[in-house]
Protein backbone atom coordinates (compact mmCIF):
# COMPACT_ATOMS: atom_id res chain seq x y z
CA UNK A 1 0.00 0.00 0.00
CA UNK A 2 2.64 2.10 0.20
CA UNK A 3 1.98 3.27 -3.22
CA UNK A 4 -0.10 5.65 -1.80
CA UNK A 5 2.50 8.06 -1.45
CA UNK A 6 3.77 10.47 -4.06
CA UNK A 7 1.45 9.51 -6.03
CA UNK A 8 -1.72 10.71 -7.90
CA UNK A 9 -4.96 8.71 -7.77
CA UNK A 10 -8.42 9.48 -9.28
CA UNK A 11 -11.62 9.65 -7.60
CA UNK A 12 -14.42 8.92 -9.82
CA UNK A 13 -16.89 8.30 -6.94
CA UNK A 14 -17.22 9.52 -3.47
CA UNK A 15 -16.91 5.64 -2.46
CA UNK A 16 -13.62 5.71 -4.16
CA UNK A 17 -12.73 8.58 -2.10
CA UNK A 18 -13.52 6.82 1.13
CA UNK A 19 -11.61 3.91 -0.09
CA UNK A 20 -9.44 5.49 -0.75
CA UNK A 21 -8.84 7.01 2.78
CA UNK A 22 -9.79 3.84 4.78
CA UNK A 23 -6.81 2.46 3.35
CA UNK A 24 -4.20 5.37 4.18
CA UNK A 25 -5.68 5.38 7.91
CA UNK A 26 -4.23 1.54 7.64
CA UNK A 27 -1.31 3.00 7.33
CA UNK A 28 -0.88 6.15 9.40
CA UNK A 29 1.58 6.20 12.12
CA UNK A 30 0.01 7.06 15.64
CA UNK A 31 -0.26 10.85 16.41
CA UNK A 32 0.13 11.77 12.80
CA UNK A 33 -1.24 15.30 11.78
CA UNK A 34 -2.79 15.65 7.80
CA UNK A 35 -3.27 18.80 5.81
CA UNK A 36 -5.98 18.61 3.16
CA UNK A 37 -5.72 21.13 0.67
CA UNK A 38 -8.17 21.38 -2.01
CA UNK A 39 -11.24 24.27 -3.19
CA UNK A 40 -14.91 23.24 -1.91
CA UNK A 41 -16.60 20.38 -3.05
CA UNK A 42 -13.39 18.41 -4.23
CA UNK A 43 -13.58 15.68 -1.52
CA UNK A 44 -11.92 16.98 2.06
CA UNK A 45 -14.50 15.59 4.15
CA UNK A 46 -15.67 12.48 2.12
CA UNK A 47 -12.08 11.56 2.55
CA UNK A 48 -12.19 12.29 6.35
CA UNK A 49 -15.34 10.29 6.59
CA UNK A 50 -13.34 6.92 4.99
CA UNK A 51 -10.15 7.75 7.23
CA UNK A 52 -12.50 7.70 10.26
CA UNK A 53 -13.61 4.45 8.81
CA UNK A 54 -10.59 3.25 7.89
CA UNK A 55 -9.57 3.89 12.10
CA UNK A 56 -12.83 1.86 13.28
CA UNK A 57 -14.85 5.05 14.12
CA UNK A 58 -18.98 4.31 13.29
CA UNK A 59 -20.11 7.80 14.20
CA UNK A 60 -21.39 9.69 11.45
CA UNK A 61 -18.63 12.28 9.91
CA UNK A 62 -19.87 16.10 9.71
CA UNK A 63 -18.15 18.65 8.35
CA UNK A 64 -16.78 21.01 10.83
CA UNK A 65 -17.43 24.21 9.21
CA UNK A 66 -19.69 25.83 11.85
CA UNK A 67 -18.25 24.79 14.54
CA UNK A 68 -14.00 24.78 13.75
CA UNK A 69 -13.53 21.35 15.62
CA UNK A 70 -14.97 17.91 15.73
CA UNK A 71 -13.60 15.05 17.53
CA UNK A 72 -13.77 11.15 16.95
CA UNK A 73 -13.07 8.24 19.06
CA UNK A 74 -12.01 4.78 18.74
CA UNK A 75 -9.13 3.16 19.99
CA UNK A 76 -7.27 6.54 18.59
CA UNK A 77 -8.87 9.80 18.63
CA UNK A 78 -9.34 11.90 15.19
CA UNK A 79 -9.69 15.43 15.40
CA UNK A 80 -11.12 17.17 12.18
CA UNK A 81 -10.34 20.75 12.06
CA UNK A 82 -11.97 23.13 9.61
CA UNK A 83 -10.05 26.27 10.03
CA UNK A 84 -11.81 28.30 7.04
CA UNK A 85 -13.18 31.14 9.36
CA UNK A 86 -9.59 31.30 11.02
CA UNK A 87 -7.38 33.96 10.00
CA UNK A 88 -4.11 32.17 10.37
CA UNK A 89 -3.02 34.05 13.10
CA UNK A 90 -1.05 32.61 16.14
CA UNK A 91 -3.78 33.62 18.85
CA UNK A 92 -6.92 32.05 16.75
CA UNK A 93 -5.25 28.82 16.97
CA UNK A 94 -3.76 28.87 20.36
CA UNK A 95 -7.95 30.08 21.41
CA UNK A 96 -8.75 26.20 19.57
CA UNK A 97 -7.13 25.00 22.95
CA UNK A 98 -5.85 21.80 20.32
CA UNK A 99 -2.94 21.15 22.93
CA UNK A 100 -5.77 20.20 25.56
CA UNK A 101 -7.31 17.52 23.09
CA UNK A 102 -4.54 15.53 21.62
CA UNK A 103 -4.15 12.88 23.65
CA UNK A 104 -2.29 9.97 22.25
CA UNK A 105 -3.22 8.16 20.62
CA UNK A 106 -4.41 10.49 17.99
CA UNK A 107 -4.62 11.62 14.72
CA UNK A 108 -5.50 15.77 13.60
CA UNK A 109 -6.65 16.64 10.08
CA UNK A 110 -6.67 20.25 8.94
CA UNK A 111 -9.25 21.21 6.25
CA UNK A 112 -8.20 25.15 4.80
CA UNK A 113 -4.74 24.17 6.84
CA UNK A 114 -3.15 27.50 5.63
CA UNK A 115 -5.50 29.09 7.69
CA UNK A 116 -4.17 27.22 11.04
CA UNK A 117 -1.11 29.26 12.44
CA UNK A 118 2.18 27.08 11.59
CA UNK A 119 0.27 23.75 10.73
CA UNK A 120 1.67 23.43 6.81
CA UNK A 121 5.26 23.60 8.08
CA UNK A 122 4.61 20.64 10.76
CA UNK A 123 2.34 18.23 9.18
CA UNK A 124 3.49 14.78 8.80
CA UNK A 125 1.35 14.25 5.45
CA UNK A 126 -0.34 16.55 2.74
CA UNK A 127 -3.50 15.56 1.01
CA UNK A 128 -4.04 17.88 -2.33
CA UNK A 129 -7.65 17.46 -4.09
CA UNK A 130 -8.31 18.79 -7.23
CA UNK A 131 -11.61 18.45 -9.49
CA UNK A 132 -11.65 17.15 -12.95
CA UNK A 133 -13.58 17.89 -15.91
CA UNK A 134 -15.53 14.69 -15.66
CA UNK A 135 -16.50 15.23 -11.99
CA UNK A 136 -14.17 12.98 -10.90
CA UNK A 137 -11.09 13.96 -7.82
CA UNK A 138 -7.22 14.07 -8.28
CA UNK A 139 -6.10 13.26 -5.08
CA UNK A 140 -2.41 13.25 -3.95
CA UNK A 141 -0.90 12.09 -0.40
CA UNK A 142 2.68 13.51 0.56
CA UNK A 143 4.39 12.23 3.03
CA UNK A 144 6.00 15.54 4.62
CA UNK A 145 7.24 14.46 8.08
CA UNK A 146 7.52 10.94 10.02
CA UNK A 147 5.97 11.40 13.38
CA UNK A 148 8.03 10.93 16.28
CA UNK A 149 7.35 7.51 17.89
Amino acid sequence: MQQLFDAEMVCKTAKDTQNLATNFAKLLPPNSSIALIGDLGTGKTTFVCGLAYGLGISDMVRSPSFNILNIYSSHVSLLHIDAYRLDGSKQATKALMLDDFLVPPYHVVVEWPERLHNFLETCHFRVTFSMENNFSRTIYIQQIHRPSP
